[in-house]
């Protein structure tokens, strides 16, 4: 199981990026506008994640982080816990306190990019 793992997660994952990547626009054009910033004019967590995505795709990945910055957070956090697992060592922080004090700061980042520009 642990060999499927560590091999199968890489090669999903490069299949996935690939179609993507090709097909990315294609999507975008589809997918609904968020009903959140449509009713409310509030940016919601999951706004810029499509273009985040697009973005880093093509290698822009300063464009990405000013899209949506928790998607790239939570894309990072993956890939860490992957290599913790395949590698068997700690990477990630234990701590309680880290997580929360991420969490508060993802949260407030979403709040005031609804109040500041921040790019």
């Amino acid at each position: 199981m642990r060999r499927l793992v560590i091999y199968g997660v890489p090669a999903l994952t490069i299949a996935a990026i690939v179609f993507l990547y090709f097909t990315a626009d294609n999507i975008a054009q589809i997918l609904p506008q968020c009903i959140v910033l449509k009713t409310t004019g509030f940016y919601c967590p999951g706004c810029g994640a499509t273009r985040a995505v697009h973005a880093a795709l093509h290698g822009r990945f300063i464009m990405a982080v000013r899209y949506n910055l928790g998607l790239c957070a939570l894309g990072v956090i993956c890939i860490l816990t992957y290599l913790e697992y395949a590698l068997g060592k700690k990477i990630l922080p234990r701590n309680p306190y880290f997580w929360i004090v991420f969490g508060i700061a993802l949260f407030l980042y979403y709040v005031l990019r609804n109040f500041i520009e921040l790019f």
